[in-house]
C-alpha cells in the first residue's frame, strides 16, 4: 500500500440520481476511517519492529559482556587454582609429577568451559566441578605432606637410631679389637708362660733327678753253693753286680728313690728278661719310651747314697764291652761300662 495517495486532493463526489448529501458524507467517512486505521497499524508494526529490534540488540549486548566476565572469572579461578598447585611443589619428585598432571587436568576443563561460555551453554556446573576438583587435591596434597612430615620424623626419628645403633655397633666393634688383641696378647703371655713353666718344670723335674756321681760295677761267677766270686772271664760270669754313688740333691724329696739300670752287650743287644724285673719307662728329654734291663732301690736322705743292682740271667754272657746307663725319673743321671774277656780261665 501507497500512503502517499493519502495526501492527494479527494476527487468531488458524483452522485447518482436519487442518492443524497448523507450517503455521500458516509462513504467519505468510511474511507477515511480505513485510511486513518491503515496508517495506525502501520505506525505500530513500526514501532513494534523496532523495539524489539533494540531489546535483542540490548540482550545481544548483555550477553556478551556476560561471556566477557564469565570468560575473566574463569580465568581468574584457573590462574589461582594454578598459583595453589605451584606453592605446593618442591616436596618431592613424585609429588611435583601428580601436581603437573593435574594442572594439565585444569587446562583441559578450563578449555572445555571457556567453549561452552563462547556457545552459551550453562558452564557453571562444569566450573564447580573444577574447583570442586581442584580443592580435593589441594585436600590430598595436604594428606600426602602430612604423611611426608610423619614419614620425616619418623626417617629422622630411625636415622638418630641407626646412628646410634652405628655409634654402639662401632664401640662395641672397638671394644672387641681391644678384647682380641687383649686376649692375643694374653694368649700370646700364657703360651710363653707355659713354655716358660714347661722349660721351668723340666728344669725343675730334672733338677730333682739325682745324678750318679761314681761307678762299682763287678762281675762275678756264682758256684752251686752260691759262694761268689770276681771273673772278667765272659764264660764264667753268672752275675752282675752294679752299685754306683749317687750324689746329694737338696732339690730331690726324700725317701725311696727308684733307678732304672739298661745294660747293652757288645752287639748292641739290649740284656731283658720281664721275668727278671725288665720294663718300660720314658725318657722325658727324648720324650720317648726306653727298655730297661733292671731296677735298683735306695733310702734317699738328700745325701750321698751308695745304690746297688745287680743282673743275673741264668746265661753265658759274650765277651767284648758292656755299656751302662742309669736313669731317674726319667732322666739319664749316669753312664758308665765294664768289658769281659774270652777264654774259660
Amino acid at each position: 500500500m501507497n500512503t502517499n495517495n493519502f495526501n492527494q486532493p479527494i476527487p468531488p463526489t458524483s452522485f447518482k440520481p436519487g442518492g443524497s448529501d448523507n450517503d455521500g458524507q458516509k462513504r467519505l467517512l468510511t474511507i477515511a476511517g480505513i485510511a486513518i486505521a491503515l496508517l495506525l497499524g502501520i505506525t505500530v508494526y513500526l514501532a513494534v519492529g523496532k523495539y524489539k529490534a533494540g531489546k535483542e540488540l540490548a540482550q545481544l549486548e548483555l550477553s556478551f559482556e556476560e561471556q566477557k566476565a564469565a570468560l575473566e572469572d574463569v580465568e581468574n579461578k584457573y590462574n589461582n587454582a594454578l598459583a595453589e598447585l605451584e606453592q605446593q611443589k618442591g616436596i618431592n619428585a613424585e609429588l611435583d609429577a601428580k601436581i603437573n598432571e593435574q594442572m594439565n587436568q585444569l587446562a583441559a576443563q578450563k578449555s572445555e568451559i571457556d567453549q561452552m561460555i563462547r556457545a552459551r551453554k550453562d558452564y557453571r556446573s562444569n566450573l564447580a566441578r573444577l574447583e570442586s576438583k581442584n580443592k580435593e587435591f589441594l585436600a590430598e596434597i595436604e594428606q600426602l605432606k602430612a604423611q611426608v612430615a610423619n614419614l620425616t620424623t619418623d626417617n629422622e626419628r630411625l636415622s638418630g637410631e641407626n646412628q646410634q645403633l652405628s655409634t654402639s655397633l662401632s664401640s662395641t666393634q672397638t671394644q672387641l679389637q681391644s678384647a682380641n688383641r687383649e686376649k692375643t696378647e694374653l694368649s700370646s703371655a700364657k703360651a710363653q708362660l707355659e713354655t716358660q713353666n714347661q722349660v721351668l718344670g723340666k728344669k725343675a723335674d730334672r733338677g730333682s733327678a739325682i745324678d750318679v756321681k761314681q761307678f762299682n760295677i763287678e762281675t762275678k761267677s756264682v758256684s752251686s753253693s752260691g759262694k761268689e766270686k770276681s771273673s772278667k772271664k765272659a764264660k764264667k760270669v753268672d752275675k752282675v753286680s752294679l752299685c754306683f754313688t749317687v750324689e746329694a740333691n737338696e732339690v730331690a724329696d726324700a725317701g725311696e728313690e727308684l733307678f732304672q739300670i739298661v745294660l747293652t752287650d757288645p752287639k748292641g743287644k739290649q740284656l731283658l728278661n720281664d721275668a727278671l724285673g725288665s720294663g718300660v719307662s720314658t725318657n722325658k728329654k727324648a720324650a720317648a719310651d726306653f727298655r730297661y734291663t733292671t731296677t735298683a732301690k735306695c733310702n734317699y736322705r738328700n745325701a750321698e747314697t751308695e745304690v746297688c743292682g745287680a743282673w743275673n740271667p741264668g746265661e753265658d754272657f759274650i765277651a767284648g764291652k758292656y755299656k751302662v746307663e742309669v736313669y731317674n725319673k726319667g732322666y739319664l743321671v749316669g753312664t758308665s761300662n765294664f768289658t769281659l774277656k774270652k777264654g774259660l780261665f
